[in-house]
């Protein structure tokens, strides 16, 4: 078995097998059980020829067709470790409030999905529909739909900017008073405003507010400021840490588009 990742890309011949299993032993080398392992994680994905599209496939048995072209992604590291576990704090019938831990993916990529919450989301509801995405390192509150109609009006309500969203953070050196960070990021406008909980000589921690979904938004914001998230691998000088990201998806605000109520959802305690 290989212990390197490696990705192979192959297209149907004459001669091949029509097993997608026995096609993927052939070309890959690796054995069935890890084969249907990495099925099974999302990491197979097929294009049949009248398609334009690949598709992820789960089912060993698949049947390829003629010029069927197939991706295969393969990360041992990755096949081989367990995800933490979500957690559904609040449940609705067409749609819930999720609490993501920290090192868990919002959603999957090429090499598997196994390793994130929509996953996990779809296993418990069947079917599942990603509203808006929280860092790989982040940790804290997610809305996830569990209808076709739920994702439509979530997503609508989420573009139009009604869902309040605020974080509790940590940040490296003292933060004396309250502000709104106004600068651009990637070229679109980006506003954040925070609050200071608490200040000190080395860390303070805020509670922020953001009014757009720009990429890392509340971590490049705080590091413009000379105030980096302590624990940030990718963001700031002389905050790293060995407890992780400090940065907690802590409350959300909106109305619900069913009921017409405002829902104000604090995380629990325990997650604090």
């Amino acid at each position: 078995m290989s212990d390197k990742p490696f990705t192979l890309k192959k297209t149907w011949r004459e001669g091949d097998s029509t097993c997608l299993v026995d096609f993927l032993e052939k070309h890959t080398h690796l054995s069935k059980t890890v084969i249907k392992k990495n099925l099974n994680n999302g990491g197979v994905w097929v294009r049949l020829n009248n398609d334009s599209r690949l598709s992820k496939v789960r089912k060993a048995t698949f049947v390829l067709t003629k010029e069927s072209h197939v991706e295969f992604y393969y990360d041992p590291k990755w096949l081989n470790s367990n995800p933490p576990e979500a957690k559904e704090l609040t449940t609705f019938k067409e749609w819930g409030i999720w609490y993501k831990p920290a090192g868990l993916l919002s959603q999957g990529t090429f090499f598997g999905d196994h390793f994130s919450i929509l996953r996990q989301v779809e296993k418990k509801k069947n079917k599942a529909w990603l509203i808006h995405r929280l860092d790989r390192e982040a940790h804290g509150l997610m809305i996830f739909a569990y209808s076709k109609n739920a994702a439509k009006l979530f997503s609508y309500i989420f573009q139009n900017h009604q869902i309040r969203k605020f974080y509790k953070v940590k940040v490296l050196g003292e933060v004396k008073k309250d502000a709104e960070i106004n600068s651009k990021l990637d070229g679109k406008e980006a506003k954040t405003a925070f609050k200071v909980i608490e200040s000190g000589a080395f860390e303070s921690e805020l509670l922020v507010e953001i009014f757009s979904g720009r990429l890392h938004q509340v971590r490049r914001h705080l590091e413009s400021i000379n105030h980096p998230v302590l624990g940030d691998p990718k963001y700031g000088i002389g905050n790293k840490n060995s407890e992780g990201l400090q940065l907690l998806a802590y409350q959300l605000i909106f109305v619900d588009p069913f009921t017409k109520k405002k829902i104000d959802f604090i995380i629990p305690d325990i997650y604090l």
